[in-house]
């Protein structure tokens, strides 16, 4: 039996429509999934930006002597905290928690993810006092010291505020013995695998909130 032009007409709109419906419930619910990913990265303290910041280039150098530039964001996830290794308070905190965090997660995970630690106190903290300092955490965290200006300046991108060294608190027996603190941000910064700065994570540094957080960034 031939259809008519009507007919056809007729079940061709009605596709079209159809379509067209299946097309706005996708939508609504990638919108609604969205929303749900947020409002639960917002519960664990981490912002993510709508539109993540291009870094402006900069040169470090890693705790094997070899130079660590913006690109070598590129390619994996990277949570990275400013502190110094004679931090007495927040900074060993901070990376035993990111230790537990990196130790729980899987060899595929691990790979997608690094740790970086940039000193705020490079007179102090030369490449190998970072060697030591990371790998008494985890081996395949990253320590990246060089010069204070190009510290200062990667430190203003990742909106960390710190203390200079050379003005900074000192111990009793005073500037000459390098016994002094630097007052810096707690909050670690989220650079996504474009080498783009995505969002922040803020203290108090949990492995738990940090494993969820990261699960729901693996799934974005």
């Amino acid at each position: 039996m031939s259809l008519s032009r009507n007919f056809k007409l007729g079940l061709a709109a009605f596709l079209l429509v159809d379509l067209a419906l299946v097309v706005v419930f996708v939508t609504l619910w990638q919108v609604r999934s969205e929303r749900q990913e947020i409002t639960q990265l917002r519960n664990l303290g981490v912002a993510l930006y709508p539109e993540p910041m291009q870094l402006a280039d900069f040169s470090l150098t890693d705790q094997r002597g070899e130079e660590f530039t913006a690109s070598d964001f590129r390619g994996t996830w990277n949570l990275v905290f400013f502190g110094f290794t004679s931090c007495p308070d927040i900074c060993p905190l901070t990376m035993a928690e990111l230790k537990q965090f990196y130790a729980a997660l899987a060899p595929d995970a691990q790979s997608q993810v690094r740790v970086i630690m940039v000193s705020v106190d490079p007179e102090r903290d030369t490449p190998a006092a970072m060697a030591d300092y990371v790998a008494s955490y985890n081996g395949d965290f990253i320590g990246l010291t060089g010069n204070l200006a190009a510290i200062t300046g990667l430190a203003r991108q990742f909106f960390v505020a710190h203390s200079d060294p050379g003005q900074s608190t000192h111990g009793e027996h005073g500037s000459d013995s390098g016994d002094y603190l630097i007052e810096h941000s707690g909050h670690i910064g989220i650079v996504n695998p474009e080498g783009q700065f995505a969002g922040v994570m803020q203290p108090p540094i949990r492995d738990r909130d940090l494993s969820l957080a990261y699960q729901t960034l693996l799934q974005r």
